[in-house]
């Protein structure tokens, strides 16, 4: 029996010994192989090909995940859709190049960070173009429709993004492993989605409607 944690590299070991057995267990302990059964409760073996199975589902899922968010764009937002996957594209350039400038790998946990940004990016742009529909059905012009769109619906878009931005954080400090690789990829993300969905896709529609003038908004 152990009678307290062996702590300073020394401990006292009691039972019913003889000066033999003593001496003997002395000598095991001193060579590093005390005797201690054994029993497999439950064994893995991890190989390059899971981790290469892992990898394409995590593609294969950013890719539908990609197709879906440009179907449901296109069909409910028509031309404005497309803007904003213009923009999107533009954020995933950013995320990717903000991660290589980091010297950051594309882990598992960070593709999946990415799917989720794919979505948040999204949603900046549904919040403007509602806003602007809204704008329209109350009589407002083209103009006035589209400035109201991406002044008004700024708060909460920055609000949304500012409190996944600390979650990221608070993930990132107390996380291990692959939740930090999925906060970082969520946190890049956040910034990004706000830049294109606002700067990036005002820009886009400020160009075409500088070339259209239209009298009422195609969204």
């Amino acid at each position: 029996m152990i009678n307290e944690p062996i702590c300073g590299g020394s401990g006292q070991i009691s039972g019913n010994f003889t000066a033999e057995s003593a001496n003997t267990l002395a000598i095991m302990l001193n060579a590093g192989a005390l005797p201690a059964p054994l029993t497999v409760i439950e064994q893995r073996s991890v190989g390059a090909a899971l981790g290469q199975d892992a990898i394409n589902a995590g593609a294969h899922a950013t890719l539908y995940s990609s197709i879906a968010v440009v179907i449901f764009m296109s069909l409910a937002y028509g031309l404005f859709g497309l803007m904003a996957i213009l923009a999107l594209i533009v954020n995933m350039a950013m995320i990717i190049g903000s991660m290589s400038i980091g010297g950051a790998t594309l882990t598992l946990p960070g593709i999946a960070g990415l799917v989720l940004t794919i979505g948040m990016a999204v949603d900046a742009n549904v919040l403007i173009y509602e806003r602007m529909r809204e704008e329209q059905r109350h009589g407002r012009s083209a103009a006035m429709s589209i400035d109201a769109g991406f002044s008004r619906a700024m708060v909460t878009i920055i609000d949304s993004h500012l409190t996944q931005f600390l979650a990221a954080l608070i993930l990132f400090n107390f996380g291990e492993g692959p939740v930090k690789g999925f906060a970082w990829t969520l946190s890049i993300g956040c910034i990004t989605s706000v830049i294109t969905a606002t700067f990036v896709t005002q820009t886009l529609v400020a160009i075409w409607f500088r070339f259209t003038r239209p009298k009422q908004l195609p969204i």
